[in-house]
């Protein structure tokens, strides 16, 4: 039996929406799966390789982990990665660990989904041999709070930051030493600015816990 003009309307306007719903689902995947590697990549020891999730050809790319101060451009994200943050060294030594893991996300699309925000939690351990033949192990808790573009088809970090809730000694938790370790301090730390946001758990105020889950874009 034929359709008629108006059953063919409707079927079209639910075949319309079942491609919107299935793309959307597709890019939530793509940007999962982006923040997966890096997690994985982290993990493994290839961070020199983590440049390369971010936007290449997009002005305004930057990054700020904990308290390192802001990194704008591949250049400074490079530099980062491969002297600041050389876990591709240090995983080479005895009994180094290190593991961000990701979950609990929100993720906010614009209209073309071109852009993207998310917000992230993270738990992590990392062990390490320090001076003098201390071995060192942490407990860590922090959110990524991120923003993406789609550059050539795929999503790219576009504003990445890592906002450190707590990075305590096992031995110790984060109630008595919420920081035991400062990426600030290390002499090798070169941000292009300042340090915008940086308020880690303490046991003597009310915690804020920011930042807040994204909101819609507004287009």
């Amino acid at each position: 039996m034929a359709m008629t003009l108006k059953e063919l309307e409707t079927e079209v306007k639910i075949l319309k929406k079942q491609v919107a719903e299935n793309a959307w689902a597709k890019d939530y995947v793509e940007i999962w799966k982006l923040m997966s590697l890096y997690s994985h990549m982290y993990h493994v020891g290839r961070n020199s390789e983590v440049p390369s999730l971010f936007a290449q050809k997009t002005p305004g790319v930057t990054m700020e982990i904990e308290d390192s101060g802001v990194y704008e451009g591949i250049k400074s994200i490079t530099y980062f990665w491969n002297k600041v943050f050389d876990v591709d060294r240090m995983h080479r030594t005895q009994g180094f660990l290190a593991v961000h893991m990701t979950c609990n996300p929100v993720i906010e699309f614009n209209r073309k989904r071109t852009l993207a925000k998310g917000l992230w939690h993270s738990h992590g351990v990392c062990s390490f041999a320090a001076n003098a033949g201390v071995f060192k192990q942490f407990l860590g808790l922090g959110k990524y709070d991120v923003e993406y573009v789609k550059e050539e088809g795929q999503w790219k970090f576009w504003k990445f930051a890592y906002r450190l809730t707590y990075m305590c000694p096992y031995e110790k938790g984060w109630a008595e030493e919420p920081v035991a370790a400062s990426i600030a301090g290390n002499p090798l730390n070169k941000p292009d600015k300042p340090v915008t946001y940086h308020m880690p758990y303490s046991r003597y105020r009310i915690n804020v816990f920011q930042p807040s889950p994204p909101e819609p874009y507004k287009d």
